[in-house]
């Protein structure tokens, strides 16, 4: 693996943080500034800043969704205390914002172990939206997708902003092009204090998180400091596919004085767990003689022997981040991060056999047929960067302007094997290295730079343009398994670099029509890298693409008084360059539009005695303009329903969450799963240092499919894979805390 020190971010970090912490001794004596505070957008503004600017009333600082009077976009926010009272606690960032309207996706196994769960966003799949953590943007470096299970669980979620657009141009990421999940860290505390939970629940989940707040410590001059440790393990529902996790995570605060404050993060993720990579789901031939909880067994002959599909990973996130005031309305934030992803997987190549039928006879014909075939998968990979952003404030404005910069390395093979002889390898081929499917480097190079201006011609009108320059060049060095096309040998080299590059334009305005009630519109574009898949091509040096852009208009208003808070918009989105295949099978190219639109809105009522009722929906439609067919895999539409209850010691929640009906496949008519809905409940009861809390989710143990990959659905002919519903899961949670 070509390896690439986080020196060098951490050497530019450091260099800009000494400059910009020198100038506020400079300039000590000067007058605070009253205006904003570092950052541009969702990704770098507090969360502390953003759930006070939308929890002016009782109805806001209780809805579990909730937007702000000053957004540009709409928006969901989501508090720590929803994710603490009503969401699982063997969840991850899946669980925490599937309540939002425009959102849908659930997991296919219970117990929260194993990559069964992904979630789509206005019908955007995984990869084609942001998620950040703490502002920093995280992905897969083939393309950004992500696994839930593999960096933050929920007890290291303090907060989530959904934002539905691609924001202000100082949201940075790989994925500037669907829209956002902003994913923020627990809150360090003034205060002292110790908390133990300990959870059991269906599948034989146990887990335990234990968390220590410093408070303040006057011997480090305010320095403070939170650490969270998880430990999780469950049988999980499928057959055979259980799996561990464990998760260390330490956040200190430091105050430099009082204008300047330095924050050091870092968590570690370890994740075990029993699942085939060539899935995951079961055929409808295999749902009709085992049931929909088949996945793999304990017999060692055959394919689906949990010794023969098993994925073992490692991450680690941290970054340094400097923020401070320098006076004269100049504030600033520098931030140097790093993450690590590592995988290690041992899969057969096919599971879509009956228990004693071998569909994964090994790649040789030199290997006996009735043996187990496989591969033997490796992917690491090293993210680092650093993102500077300076403000000026202004009485009648506010510019924001900054940068990125990331750099990424990454190794990835996967290796035929027969695995019934131990894993030998599987020589396949007469010539070139024998059994790879893959052996391959990859790296890229990315900078954003950005400005955005926030113009406020009057006290309740802000206008704000933005403009931000994307480069990103992908480097790949590797050799690829082929189809054995004629003109091309069995192996081919897949080397190639490619650079794509594209200013993006933003203009957004929110008029206050009342201290209460504010309208907002959007005008964004997007801007989506190709998958390093596509320089894998045949002959990528064929390949004329271009990047996947969006163009987002959007309406919106907000209105919050009282017992009342709601939110609604509108948005039509039109994608271009589609990537398609050539018809050779040679490269891929750009072929087709796509369009986006639909409705969105979120309310609340909140009563006096401590109950809150609320709604949310969404109306979506999602269009391939060229083949005029509805995009795979998006919901037509999303509602949510429920109610929570908070006073004194008690709390309380029923929710209900509804995915509307989704295209899976085209053969030759659409094949359209119906919509699937989840009903949770949980209540709890806070005895000062001791809670304890009862929380049940999928109540009426719904089963149905949420996932198809096959032409066909319901055809025992078919081998395509359907993934269903988890069932009914109940945990119980004791907490002791001082």
């Amino acid at each position: 693996m070509k390896t690439t020190s986080f020196a060098g971010a951490l050497a530019l970090g450091a260099s800009v943080a000494t400059l910009l912490a020198a100038v506020p001794a400079l300039a000590a004596d000067a007058a605070a500034a009253a205006g904003t505070p570092a950052g541009s957008g969702a990704e770098a503004t507090d969360i502390t800043n953003i759930v006070v600017t939308a929890e002016h009333n009782i109805a806001a600082a209780t809805a579990p969704t909730k937007a702000s009077l000053t957004e540009q976009q709409p928006e969901s926010i989501i508090t720590h205390r929803f994710i603490e009272d009503v969401r699982p606690e063997s969840g991850d960032y899946t669980t925490t914002v599937l309540i939002a309207p425009s959102m849908a996706g659930t997991s296919s196994n219970g117990g929260g172990v194993g990559e069964t769960n992904k979630s789509t966003l206005r019908g955007f799949q995984d990869g084609m939206y942001n998620l950040t953590y703490d502002g920093i943007a995280f992905g897969d470096t083939n393309d950004p997708t992500h696994h839930p299970a593999s960096y933050f669980p929920a007890s290291t979620i303090g907060a989530a902003v959904i934002d539905r657009g691609p924001g202000s141009a100082g949201d940075l990421g790989q994925a500037n092009f669907g829209g956002a999940i902003h994913l923020f860290s627990p809150t360090v505390s003034n205060a002292f204090g110790t908390s133990q939970k300990f959870t059991y629940g269906t599948f034989d989940t146990m887990m335990s998180v234990s968390q220590l707040q410093t408070g303040a410590v006057d011997a480090l001059h305010g320095g403070k400091l939170l650490l969270v440790f998880q430990e999780l393990r469950s049988d999980g529902e499928l057959s055979n596919s259980d799996g561990v996790a464990q998760n260390q995570t330490l956040k200190y605060v430091q105050p430099i004085n009082d204008k300047t404050t330095l924050t050091l993060f870092a968590s570690h993720n370890y994740t075990r767990y029993f699942q085939s990579d060539a899935g995951p789901g079961e055929t409808w031939r295999q749902v009709q003689t085992y049931g929909k909880n088949f996945a793999l067994t304990n017999d060692p002959t055959d394919e689906h022997y949990k010794g023969f599909n098993h994925e073992k990973k490692q991450t680690d996130f941290e970054y340094i981040d400097l923020k401070g005031d320098v006076g004269y309305g100049v504030t600033y934030e520098d931030q140097a991060y790093t993450y690590f992803y590592s995988n290690k997987t041992i899969s057969v190549n096919d599971i879509t056999g009956l228990i004693g039928q071998n569909t994964s006879p090994p790649k040789s014909s030199k290997l006996p047929a009735t043996d187990i075939g496989g591969y033997d998968k490796g992917n690491r990979y090293r993210v680092y960067g650093d993102i500077v952003r300076i403000n000026k404030d202004w009485s009648f404005g506010t510019l924001k302007a900054g940068a990125l910069w990331e750099g990424s390395s990454t190794d990835r093979h996967n290796l035929y094997i027969d695995l019934t002889q131990g894993g030998i390898a599987d020589n396949k081929f007469k010539t070139g290295v024998l059994n790879a499917k893959t052996l391959e480097y990859s790296s890229w190079d990315q900078y954003q730079v950005f400005a955005d201006f926030e113009w406020r011609p009057l006290e309740n009108l802000t206008i704000q343009p933005g403009v931000k320059y994307v480069n990103f060049t992908r480097n790949i060095d590797g050799i690829e398994e082929n189809s054995g096309t004629p003109n091309f040998p069995k192996h081919t080299s897949a080397i190639g670099s490619n650079t794509y590059d594209k200013p993006l334009y933003f203009a957004t305005v929110n008029y206050r029509i009342l201290p209460y009630w504010s309208v907002y519109g959007q005008y964004a574009t997007g801007f989506l890298i190709p998958s390093l898949s596509f320089l894998q091509a045949t002959n990528p040096s064929l390949n004329s693409l271009q990047p996947e852009e969006t163009t987002n208009y959007q309406l919106g208003t907000v209105f919050t008084r009282g017992h009342v808070t709601a939110d609604a918009d509108v948005y039509q989105i039109h994608v271009t360059n589609l990537q398609v295949a050539d018809p050779t099978g040679q490269f891929y190219e750009n072929a087709g539009t796509a369009d986006y639109s639909g409705v969105e809105g979120q309310a609340a009522y909140a009563f006096d005695f401590g109950l809150t009722l609320f709604a949310n929906g969404s109306l979506n439609t999602a269009k391939n303009a060229t083949a005029h067919n509805t995009e795979l895999n998006a919901p037509k539409w999303t509602d949510a329903v429920g109610a929570l209850y908070n006073k004194g010691p008690w709390s309380a929640a029923v929710t209900y969450k509804q995915t509307g009906a989704q295209v899976v496949a085209y053969s030759p008519n659409a094949q359209e799963l119906p919509a699937y809905d989840t009903t949770d409940a949980s209540v709890a009861y806070d005895f000062g240092h001791f809670k304890v809390k009862l929380a049940g989710f999928n109540l009426f143990d719904n089963r149905a499919v949420i996932n198809f990959s096959g032409a066909t659905l319901y055809s025992a002919a078919d081998a395509g894979l359907y993934q269903f519903q988890a069932g009914r899961q109940i945990q119980v949670t004791l907490e002791a805390k001082f």
